[in-house]
């Protein structure tokens, strides 16, 4: 009886060791596993997160390589204007320098070939009818001072002969009527000349006793027959707008070929 007992107890405390040694091994295959599955975990996380961070990171820079691409091509056609802008620079510099060198030889060839119509001028104001002597005598002493001291630009100087030759010009198209002293028969009086354009002068005293014309082939005043003082004093009437226009016969005689 007690040897059964004996086993019985025996056969128990076996089999709790048994279920005991089991339960320790299986704690010990759980911390084994249990381990490496966190550790894994953790390994996943982190390569979720620069996963993620990667993925921003990239669609940045694709964001950034799409507008360095769009600036490229913006470049590229500033770039293209700035040589079409550069080339038709050069071809307005050239073109100008082609004009500068241009107006170069003008104003070279120009300043003798002006000098030579104020001489022809000078020449024509001394010989025609000395009408507004005074005035005129001015004018081409200026013209002169401005080619002998160079004081005025080409253009400027072509400006005023040109003016100048107009001025003459023009004389012949019009009537004058004016007063100024001249000499005849020794003496000098005061008259009141008659410009009929740049064909004849004619002169009338004040008192209408006393009148004349200037004869171009002498240089000087003649005195005309008393028959004249009327067809005379109308014409100087007329021009002086102080009576209706008419004809009148004046001496105008043969032009003078200078």
């Amino acid at each position: 009886m007690n040897k059964d007992i004996l086993m019985v107890i025996t056969i128990m405390c076996g089999f709790l060791l048994s279920v005991f040694a089991q339960d320790v091994a299986w704690a010990g295959i759980a911390d084994k596993i249990e381990k490496p599955v966190k550790k894994s975990i953790e390994i996943r996380q982190k390569t979720q997160k620069k996963e993620d961070q990667w993925a921003d990171k990239k669609a940045e820079l694709i964001t950034e390589y799409k507008n360095l691409c769009l600036e490229n091509e913006n470049l590229i056609i500033e770039n293209g204007n700035l040589k079409k802008e550069f080339k038709a620079c050069q071809e307005d510099i050239a073109s100008l320098k082609a004009k500068i060198a241009a107006i170069e030889v003008i104003s070279n060839e120009l300043e003798p070939y002006l000098a030579k119509a104020l001489e022809r001028l000078e020449t024509s104001v001394r010989t025609s009818l000395p009408f507004l002597a005074q005035e005129r005598k001015t004018r081409l002493q200026t013209l002169r001072k401005l080619i002998e001291k160079h004081d005025a630009s080409g253009a400027e100087l072509f400006r005023r002969i040109m003016e100048a030759i107009l001025v003459e010009a023009e004389y012949g198209n019009t009537v004058e009527v004016y007063r100024e002293k001249i000499d005849i028969n020794e003496k000098q009086i005061m008259a009141c000349i008659f410009r009929l354009g740049r064909v004849s002068l004619f002169f009338k005293t004040p008192d209408n006793r006393l009148t004349g014309y200037f004869d171009p082939g002498a240089g000087k005043w003649v005195e005309l027959p008393e028959k004249y003082n009327r067809e005379i004093g109308n014409a100087i009437e007329i021009a002086a707008r102080r009576r209706s226009i008419e004809l009148v016969t004046l001496p105008v005689g043969r032009i003078i070929a200078k």
